[in-house]
């Protein structure tokens, strides 16, 4: 079945679809509101959950590692681990809730045909707001450990990291949301490995670690080392963006793109029948 509007039948598909999309935005805030809202009904801190349950996690790291180190104090690793959490947490709800993104807006999808586009949205665009959220808190323990010596201009990066975030995540839950609505079976396929990316990634293991010789090729292989040190830079280190991590990082949004838009080309509309 071919996409057809009405409204719009004259114009190539990509200028169909774009203008589909943009008619059906407010649709696409209204469901990030609902998300948020549905994750904290009910609780007595809301949104602060957000800052809080990163935090803690990070502090109870900190405790057990940084005493077996000898290195760090525990608010400074507290910061890294905190840091480390707070990103891959992008990465995490992009696997997730990217695979859920269409099976669970198929009540939407079934009645109207709604570009998919606006539920993969949905999901970068709730993670992004609950990013910021942890961010000041990050931001408010860096300045209070640090006495506020790493904050500076750098910081100005940390909205070119949300663009480059959104660009690195989207892809990913147009990925998910299309093999995922296919085969149920990836939710556990997904989970070994976002666990396993987790351990050899310098989210709470020290960012030296993986300049070994014999680890040094994860800094390729793996997405989110490039993706931590863009975060990590301005906000740990008060230092601007390494070439190599912008190169890096590109490479791979290019990579997913393409993945993204082969999956999306090939399942087109027939995703609806797996839903």
């Amino acid at each position: 079945m071919s996409y057809v509007n009405v409204q719009y039948r004259r114009l190539p598909f990509a200028l169909r679809y774009a203008a589909d999309f943009l008619s059906y935005r407010h649709l696409c805030w209204n469901l990030v509101g609902s998300a948020l809202r549905a994750r904290f009904r009910r609780t007595r801190l809301g949104i602060l959950w957000a800052t809080l349950q990163p935090l803690a996690f990070s502090l109870m790291i900190a405790t057990v590692w940084a005493g077996l180190r000898h290195r760090e104090s525990v608010w400074e690793f507290a910061i890294y681990v905190f840091t480390g959490v707070v990103a891959f947490e992008l990465f995490s709800t992009s696997i997730h809730a990217g695979q859920d993104a269409l099976t669970s807006a198929s009540g939407f999808i079934r009645q109207a045909r709604i570009p998919f586009l606006i539920f993969q949205l949905r999901v970068v665009l709730t993670a992004l707001v609950m990013f910021v959220c942890a961010l000041v808190g990050v931001l408010l323990l860096t300045a209070i450990v640090t006495n506020g010596a790493n904050l500076g201009p750098a910081l100005q990066l940390i909205p070119v990291f949300m663009g480059v975030a959104g660009l690195f995540m989207l892809p990913i839950v147009i990925i998910m949301s299309i093999v995922g609505a296919q085969y149920r079976d990836v939710q556990y396929i997904s989970m070994l490995a976002e666990r396993a990316l987790f351990l050899v990634s310098p989210v709470m293991l020290p960012r030296d670690v993986l300049e070994q010789p014999h680890l040094q090729i994860l800094e390729v292989l793996n997405p989110l080392v490039p993706f931590l040190d863009l975060f990590r830079d301005p906000v740990l280190k008060g230092q601007f963006w390494e070439a190599q991590d912008v190169i890096t990082m590109f490479v791979w949004i290019a990579g997913l793109w393409a993945l993204a838009i082969v999956s999306s080309v090939s399942s087109g509309r027939r995703i609806v029948f797996a839903l």
